[in-house]
């Protein structure tokens, strides 16, 4: 083995060429939540419908990521619009396994994703059951439990059903993200700050529509309980390869504006050490 902290201008040629997220296996819910849910957008970012705003929640098995060896990643969001761009906000990713380390890292530095590495995440399905979640600092600070076969309400559907009766899968647009990017100054203050559009289509080879429960709990690094999840609508089991297709500035802050922007993104890309002296976890 070859090994140098020198890396060839060629070789960096390749930094995350055609990077996605394919093989994800695993749960995907969807629901309602608190109109008050407002109160943790950082404007401009509103609920797309503020009388009733829209959740998304994920926990998977990335198996196939073409940047890194497979971790799993869980991810809870609303959505959200800001001016007339709508997608999905998301509060927080969670990471665990061989992968979570360039998986959090790269999406990050290079997209603005609210990522971390937390100490477990099970996924797992025994024949129409289905149990998930993420655990860090102690605290599951997401559980879902499925059951296939139908969806929470009758009512409800998705666009990736029956996909895998479709040649190569169904390709499903219009699943973009809200995404904050700022840079670091050397005291410490937040500067640069903008919302991109995150344009990731997502493209389902397997979906079964499944009801599901969800609880959520908070710790002191990791608020997930803070959430007012008020009504799962559905969910469904599927697999799904996911890549970006392109960032889009779609809004920048004024230059002061950071600090009061950071209030609302802080908890979910770091934890209550960075602010006190007083830190220290012994097992």
């Amino acid at each position: 083995m070859n090994s140098s902290y020198f890396i060839p201008v060629e070789k960096l040629t390749k930094f995350m060429e055609n990077g996605a997220m394919n093989a994800m296996e695993g749960a995907y819910v969807y629901g309602l939540t608190d109109p008050s849910v407002k109160r943790l957008l950082p404007p401009p970012l509103e609920p797309a419908d503020p009388a009733c705003p829209l959740f998304m929640l994920y926990v998977v098995n990335i198996r196939e990521p073409t940047f890194a060896p497979w971790y799993m990643e869980a991810g809870l969001g609303v959505v959200a619009k800001c001016g007339n761009t709508v997608g999905l906000y998301f509060f927080n990713l969670q990471l665990s396994g061989p992968g979570a380390l360039m998986g959090a890292f790269t999406g990050r530095e290079i997209s603005g994703l609210p990522k971390k590495v937390c100490d477990r995440i099970r996924v797992e399905r025994t024949d129409e059951y289905a149990h998930c979640f993420v655990e860090r600092g102690g605290v599951k600070l997401v559980e879902v439990e499925m059951e296939m076969g139908r969806y929470n309400h009758s009512a409800f559907q998705m666009e990736q059903e029956n996909c895998q009766a479709v040649p190569g899968g169904k390709l499903v647009e219009g699943g973009g993200c809200l995404l904050h990017r700022y840079g670091i100054n050397d005291e410490g203050g937040f500067r640069d700050m903008e919302v991109i559009y995150y344009d990731s289509p997502m493209r389902f080879h397997f979906w079964e529509p499944a009801t599901a429960t969800v609880r959520l709990a908070s710790s002191i690094d990791d608020p997930w309980g803070d959430i007012p999840l008020t009504t799962v609508l559905g969910a469904g089991w599927a697999r799904v390869d996911n890549s970006v297709r392109s960032q889009t500035v779609i809004h920048r802050y004024r230059p002061e504006a950071g600090p009061e922007v950071m209030q609302y993104l802080y908890s979910g890309r770091y934890d209550r050490s960075l602010l006190c002296r007083e830190h220290q976890r012994y097992e």
